[in-house]
């Protein structure tokens, strides 16, 4: 078991080159990554790495088998897709189950676009749960409440209407409405809020400066989270989830997921995308049989080739899952 552990903490670290940037980097981490993600170049600047790492404990509470060693060709493959990429990157994979986790530039900050509205219900979810507010609680949609971008709420309801918390919370994860976040932040909880409350729960950094910014590391450790809540059976988490089942566009990781006979999706995506000038995002729970895996996939462009791109990281990051899954068989 030693031996087992030791292998595989080994870091699987290869330098890769840097293109277009938007965002700055940041040198928080967790106490539970072991490997390191970035390396002195020639010229001293910092690159981006691919990090392989398990928590001990985690691993070791799971009861799941990992093989010794992993095949490199798995490794290999996402990396020179990571690598191939003409604009920055990042990417997050984590087993769930075992808490394996393969990082790609997680602490590099990038726009999050609307990917950020999943981090921030979970601040609304916590206000529920002391009581602070309730599904119940009715908010009148105004025209100062109206947003441009995807919105549907303004389509469906007129002025002066009111809502409940619990219909603009659908709203923001099914449509991604703007308004209905819009009408969170002004009733409920200032967006401005979550890079404190962020930074105190997961010791990560979001911050608002033009526009919100995370990054990889950050949105991982929110998602773990929910899942967590979700598998002890949470009221509020189970509802989020079957809320994020359902979220539209989900097309970026799911994407790249196998496909049955009709090209219907095997398997069950809980997502939150984001897009916007800045960015294009994807994180998302992808519930493979009993081992689900998270991933998160940052861009700093938008074009027709991230979607493409986020489709290809995913495929290979799932054949890398099903890869370890098979050890455990």
């Amino acid at each position: 078991m030693f031996k087992r552990i030791l292998l595989m903490l080994l870091a699987i670290i290869m330098a890769v080159s840097v293109y277009g940037c938007s965002g700055d980097e940041s040198t928080d981490s967790t106490a539970e990554e072991s490997s390191t993600d970035s390396v002195a170049a020639e010229n001293g600047a910092s690159l981006p790495m691919l990090s392989l790492s398990v928590p001990p404990t985690s691993y070791a509470e799971s009861g799941i088998e990992l093989p010794d060693t992993i095949d490199s060709t798995y490794i290999n493959n996402i990396k020179t897709k990571l690598d191939n990429a003409p604009y920055a990157c990042a990417m997050y994979y984590v087993d769930l189950e075992t808490g394996l986790s393969l990082t790609y530039n997680p602490d590099r900050m990038f726009a999050g676009a609307s990917l950020v509205k999943a981090e921030y219900l979970m601040m609304i979810f916590e206000m529920i749960e002391n009581g602070e507010l309730s599904y119940e609680d009715l908010y009148t949609y105004t025209s100062a409440n109206k947003r441009g971008g995807t919105t549907k709420i303004p389509q469906d309801f007129k002025y002066g209407d009111k809502l409940t918390l619990k219909q603009i919370i659908e709203y923001v994860v099914w449509h991604s409405d703007n308004t209905g976040f819009n009408m969170l932040q002004v009733y409920a909880r200032s967006l401005w809020d979550l890079g404190p409350w962020a930074k105190n729960r997961y010791g990560t950094t979001f911050y608002y400066e033009g526009c919100n910014w995370l990054n990889a590391r950050g949105v991982a450790e929110c998602w773990k989270e929910i899942y967590q809540r979700y598998k002890a059976g949470d009221e509020n988490y189970t509802w989020y989830v079957s809320l994020l089942l359902e979220a539209n566009e989900n097309k970026f990781i799911r994407g790249g997921l196998p496909k049955d006979a009709e090209g219907n999706a095997i398997y069950d995506v809980a997502h939150k995308y984001g897009m916007d000038i800045n960015a294009s995002n994807d994180a998302a729970i992808v519930f493979y049989e009993g081992r689900p895996y998270f991933l998160c996939i940052l861009t700093d462009y938008i074009g027709i080739n991230t979607q493409s791109f986020m489709n290809s990281i995913s495929s290979e990051v799932f054949k890398l899952h099903e890869y370890l899954v098979s050890f455990d068989e």
